[in-house]
């Protein structure tokens, strides 16, 4: 089916744990002060800021993306609620922007330090980027792409005319900041990253009928990304995940703008890929930001991973294939992702939201500060629980299809129909539709289209008006079709009984995860605490010993806890209660297990403590480390270097430098302690390589090899004097090549205690 989406405003979503959390980001939106996130668009136009920037990413060189979300969410939340503060925030912060995109005088307007500068320089031909930064600034683009964004959504869903005034004197001072530059130097430019212009000139020139938008969003295509996914070539493996998702969702929106369909495929095939081999239980994607290599997912489990703006975005490119393609494929993935990713990283008490949700055996959430840390999953937060809605019911001419199990309604303004949601989902499968007329004539007749989820291995039952319906041959990841004449008070009855399922990691078959109808279940842990790590038995926490067949009937009903699950008989350390991951906020946690036959558990209980033991020794012995090539790492740690390279090999990414360059760190120290610099390296024949350690400044002493890893990397260990870290908490650890030489591939750092 090619189907069309619901105008978010005709959507409204009732109760459930969705509408909980979109009434937990209209107040967080709602107690943001806009003109501490304006403060620096104001400063940077040369007008006095009415307040102080926020701390955290808005007072770094990222500075204004926070903005363009803060725009776009309270944007959609008004669509959303029709909550009318919303919209007067939204036209505030247009306001506020046409003031200092009148000061600047030349249609620009940002918030970014150096900002107009960089871009000049760029414009003139001066173009320099490491990675992650542009001209020194940290990302640009991506963060011009929020504002972008934000002005657009503030006209589509708040009716601001002023906000597209503004969009397009924003695009055309673009336009003229690369209408010189040639094709090779825009593939420089978009070596950095830049979130998705493509998707949001776009948009423009749909919204302005003007082609010169379109042909600018053409300028954004990255050869290097795009032409491998034209070719049905996977080399997202090492690349940094959230750099490359809205890319994609560019391609999607050129397509439906231009009609290519070159642009089609590339979207198709990226989403294949991600989904079936780059993503993990819960729907989400990445470790550490970055994708591994295809289906390889077990060695890449710790707290970094699923960063919760990749699913975001995947989110959002879902909803375009879904009106392409009509297939229960789709929806099924959006179920997933949405309640187990999106839903579950959110703090469901105070609203605060994970940057990653923790798939760490026996790790936790994380979540991030409201007003101190601004990251770029706070600002998609406030976007993504605003959303929900978007997602629920699609439409054609003669059709509407439902989605998602949502108590919810839905206005059909085309036909004068209202569709009604009753359910307690996901608490149960089941629920009932009632379809209304908006006016005096009957709802007449149409096609209504109900999802038979993947899931749903037990079988569905359809009832109109009381009557069973057949289901023909729909299957799971099908839908079940109901023709009829319909009149005023029909309605459908829908019942899909949960059942307990095992997936496996695509890599190792014996780490699995629970599921229990569309939610992934996780084991509950207990509250979180600072000492496990002297827990010698913690990390078989997630050890299960039983026998395959019967892990499902290990799992019942938890009579003390409604909704939660009992598992017996085969966790290491005893029974214990797994509950909806969504629903867990303040507890440790295992999603994923290790599953071992007896026969199995005793011929590995060894070797599998043996490990424990020794990255339990190295995690004590580490005061700080960092992985250098990531960027939040790096961010962290103060990175910073010139003539820097970076790159992937045997799966570990690593900074190198070309001829006379250097990197730095930033690493904690302990003042009246000695420690050792562990520098982990990848193995080089390289005639060329030739460079000093500092730490603190200081040239270090030749190392010492303390391990090697399969004839790839070689671990040294130089010593740092006691004189460097005394009274410090914290030195820069450098890598400086002698002139003319190159610093060796650098693939991890730590700081670690003497033995």
């Amino acid at each position: 089916m090619q189907l069309n989406a619901f105008d978010l405003k005709q959507v409204r979503i009732d109760g459930g744990p969705l509408k909980n959390a979109m009434d937990l980001n209209r107040d967080y939106l709602l107690k943001l002060d806009a003109d501490r996130l304006l403060s620096r668009f104001r400063e940077f136009a040369g007008l006095e800021p009415k307040a102080p920037r926020y701390e955290g990413w808005e007072s770094r060189g990222i500075s204004g993306h926070t903005l363009g979300h803060y725009l776009s969410g309270c944007s959609l939340m008004y669509a959303a609620t029709g909550d009318p503060a919303l919209k007067e925030r939204a036209a505030y912060v247009v306001d506020e922007l046409a003031l200092c995109q009148e000061a600047h005088g030349d249609g620009y307007v940002s918030g970014i330090p150096r900002g107009k500068e960089l871009f000049q320089e760029i414009k003139a031909g001066d173009i320099r980027s490491q990675g992650f930064d542009l001209n020194g600034g940290w990302v640009p683009l991506y963060t011009m792409h929020k504002l972008y964004a934000g002005l657009r959504d503030a006209y589509r869903y708040a009716s601001n005319e002023r906000a597209l005034e503004v969009e397009i004197k924003l695009g055309l001072w673009l336009e003229d900041i690369l209408a010189e530059l040639s094709e090779a130097q825009v593939q420089q430019v978009l070596h950095c990253e830049f979130g998705g212009m493509n998707e949001a000139l776009a948009d423009l020139a749909a919204d302005t009928g003007d082609a010169r938008f379109l042909r600018l969003a053409e300028r954004f295509y990255h050869g290097e990304v795009l032409n491998d996914l034209a070719e049905e070539r996977d080399t997202l493996g090492g690349r940094h995940a959230n750099t490359q998702i809205p890319k994609i969702i560019g391609a999607a929106r050129q397509y439906e703008v231009s009609g290519k369909p070159h642009y089609a495929g590339i979207a198709r095939y990226f989403w294949d890929r991600v989904v079936h081999h780059h993503s993990y239980v819960i729907g989400g994607n990445s470790y550490n930001e970055h994708f591994g290599d295809p289906g390889m997912l077990n060695d890449r489990l710790g707290e970094g991973t699923c960063e919760t703006c990749n699913t975001y975005n995947m989110l959002k490119l879902t909803r375009h294939l879904i009106r392409w393609d009509g297939v229960a494929e789709y929806a099924d993935y959006y179920e997933r992702a949405m309640f187990n990713h999106v839903l579950a990283s959110q703090q469901p008490v105070d609203g605060r939201v994970c940057y990653f949700v923790s798939l760490e055996m026996g790790g936790h959430k994380t979540f991030n500060s409201q007003f101190e840390d601004f990251t770029c999953c706070v600002g998609s937060g406030m976007e993504s629980h605003s959303l929900y809605g978007a997602g629920l019911y699609f439409k054609s001419e003669d059709a509407l299809v439902v989605n998602q199990f949502v108590p919810s309604s839905v206005q059909w303004a085309e036909r004068g129909v209202t569709l009604s949601q009753e359910t307690d989902f996901p608490t149960t499968g089941s629920g009932r539709l009632v379809v209304r007329s908006d006016g005096d004539a009957a709802p007449g007749s149409f096609t209504l289209y109900i999802r038979y989820p993947h899931w749903a291995q037990n079988g569905m039952q359809i009832r109109v008006n009381g009557e069973a319906w057949p289901i023909g041959e729909a299957v799971p990841s099908s839908y079940v079709s109901i023709a009829r004449e319909w009149t005023d008070g029909d309605t459908v009855e829908y019942v899909m009984p949960f059942s307990v399922r095992v997936e496996t990691m695509p890599d190792n078959p014996n780490r699995i995860a629970f599921l229990y109808g569309p939610l992934v279940l996780a084991g509950d842990l207990g509250e979180i605490a600072d000492n496990r790590s002297d827990d010698a038995e913690w990390p078989l926490a997630s050890v299960l010993i039983g026998r395959r067949a019967e892990l499902t009937s290990a799992l019942s009903p938890d009579p003390d806890h409604p909704g939660a699950l009992r598992l017996t008989g085969v966790a290491y350390r005893g029974d214990l209660t797994l509950r909806p991951f969504y629903q867990l906020y303040d507890r440790a946690y295992t999603v994923y297990w290790d599953f071992f036959t007896p026969e199995g558990w005793r011929g590995e209980e060894a070797a599998y403590r043996e490990s424990i033991e020794a990255q339990q020794r190295l995690e004590r012995q580490t005061v700080d480390a960092v992985q250098p090539a990531e960027m939040q790492p790096e961010r962290d740690h103060a990175f910073e270097g010139e003539h820097v390279g970076l790159g992937k090999m045997y799966n570990r990414k690593y900074r190198d430098t070309w001829p006379s360059g250097w990197f730095a760190f930033t690493m904690r120290v302990l003042p009246d302690e000695p420690v050792r610099l562990a520098v982990t390296y990848i193995r080089s024949s390289d005639e060329k390589l030739g460079f000093d350690v500092l730490a603190g400044g200081e040239a270090l002493a030749d190392g010492r090899v303390e391990s090697e890893e399969m004839n790839k990397f070689v671990t040294y260990v130089y010593d740092i004097p006691l004189d460097v870290t005394a009274g410090q908490d914290s030195i820069p650890v450098a890598f400086r090549a002698h002139p003319g030489r190159k610093v060796a591939p650098v693939a991890g750092i730590r700081i670690v205690r003497m033995p």
